[in-house]
């Protein structure tokens, strides 16, 4: 979305569309990302491959959550810290890697209509309801 947006000027209308596209699009990355789960179905048996899983799936979700708050801008000031993320998480993620490239692939699909289509749909309608 452009800078001047702002959720609370769209009219009940154009809300609730905003909000079902926002769901809808979490969606879509989950079914991608289950997908390919599907597609790879990987084994994991070892109990130190459990281990290194949950310790990276744990680190993924902080560093989702820290991007949510906008706190990750401020951490990856200081270099190493975002090659130490990207190090732990591929560490720890190595027994699931045919997995992680799968995923990423599905989930560009729905990103990249978002990008490419919706969010200058969204811009359009802004710009000619909304800014004047």
């Amino acid at each position: 979305m452009n800078a001047n947006f702002k959720y609370q000027k769209l009219s009940y209308k154009h809300k609730k569309r905003f909000v079902l596209y926002q769901i809808l699009l979490f969606v879509i990355i989950l079914v991608m990302a289950s997908i390919a789960v599907g597609i790879t179905d990987p084994d994991i048996a070892n109990p130190s491959d459990k281990m290194s899983l949950t310790i990276g799936v744990t680190l993924g979700l902080v560093v989702v959550g820290l991007a949510f708050l906008n706190r990750l801008k401020s951490l990856l000031k200081i270099k190493f810290v975002a090659f130490l993320i990207v190090f732990l998480l591929l560490f720890s993620l190595q027994m699931i890697m045919t997995t992680l490239i799968w995923t990423i692939g599905l989930v560009l699909i729905p990103l990249m209509i978002d990008d490419l289509i919706i969010i200058p749909l969204w811009n359009n309608l802004w710009y000619n309801t909304y800014e004047w």
